[in-house]
């Protein structure tokens, strides 16, 4: 399946950046830069390369700068999300070992630590002081910032050291997801188009009740709600950088109808297309 390749600009002389996200993620997606994130409130499940993780609220995640992941939920997941330059935690190769639980694959690796897993509090710590300093910008709160991520990745590492035996994997869902990437495929290539379910049961070479389950135990929503998530994302993208009509809009994103647009975009965005482009101007 294709995927998005996320691009962040850093501010070169301290490549980090920590802030909030509450979006859902339509795509799997890698980047250039290492990830940590702290579940403040909400569940659903990660989609980290070949594995899955059930998402409960405490759980802290490390990602890698190559592993394509997607966080799969219903709308009401809370991520604290902390992104830096892999070159960030050390001067002159010094301290690269402490990077080793982003980048081990081994059979019993993790990216997910729990509150039940010993050191997790100490972890837990490191996130609340670099939060603090982060946003109160305090004097030297570059340094203080910079420490308390050595000190969670050195954490990290004595848990990784610890824990080899102790990990679980979870496969089954990935599987049924890898079973979806023709007809996810497919989607993304022709959502612009009017898709019908027996077309997309071809795709993917189910049949149509079958396809239908699979793709709301999976994504945890239905075949064309997905299907109107991206039109109305494309919607968003039209009514801020253009003039077209809104009917002219709904006619380009798929949409047959005038009223059944106003309808999902309501439903999927909470207001109007007319007021969602009046508060973009």
């Amino acid at each position: 399946m294709d995927y998005i390749k996320d691009a962040m600009v850093f501010d070169p002389n301290f490549p980090y950046r920590m802030f909030v996200s509450k979006s859902r993620q339509m795509y799997l997606h890698s980047h250039d830069f290492l990830e940590i994130n702290y579940v403040k409130d909400g569940e659903g499940y990660y989609l980290i390369e070949e594995r899955e993780y059930e998402i409960r609220q405490g759980d802290i995640f490390i990602i890698n700068n190559q592993e394509r992941h997607m966080a799969v939920h219903d709308g009401g997941l809370m991520l604290e999300v902390i992104v830096f330059d892999p070159a960030f935690l050390w001067e002159r190769m010094q301290g690269y070992q402490f990077l080793e639980p982003f980048f081990n694959r081994s059979a019993v690796f993790t990216n997910c630590i729990r509150r039940e897993e010993e050191g997790y509090g100490k972890l837990l710590e490191a996130v609340v002081n670099i939060r603090a300093e982060y946003e109160e910008k305090r004097q030297g709160w570059e340094l203080f910032v910079k420490s308390w991520t050595q000190l969670f990745m050195a954490q990290l590492y004595r848990i990784y050291l610890i824990s080899q035996d102790k990990t679980e994997r979870k496969e089954a869902r990935y599987k049924t997801f890898t079973r979806l990437q023709p007809v996810l495929d497919y989607i993304h290539e022709h959502y612009l188009e009017q898709l019908e379910l027996d077309e997309l049961a071809r795709v993917a070479m189910m049949n149509k009740s079958y396809l239908c389950s699979c793709f709301k135990n999976t994504l945890h929503m239905r075949i064309f709600e997905y299907i109107d998530q991206l039109r109305i994302n494309r919607a968003c993208m039209l009514l801020s950088t253009t003039s077209e009509s809104i009917t002219d809009i709904a006619m380009l994103t798929g949409f047959n109808s005038v009223s059944y647009f106003n309808r999902i975009f309501k439903k999927v965005r909470g207001i109007s297309p007319g007021n969602y482009r009046k508060n973009q101007i």
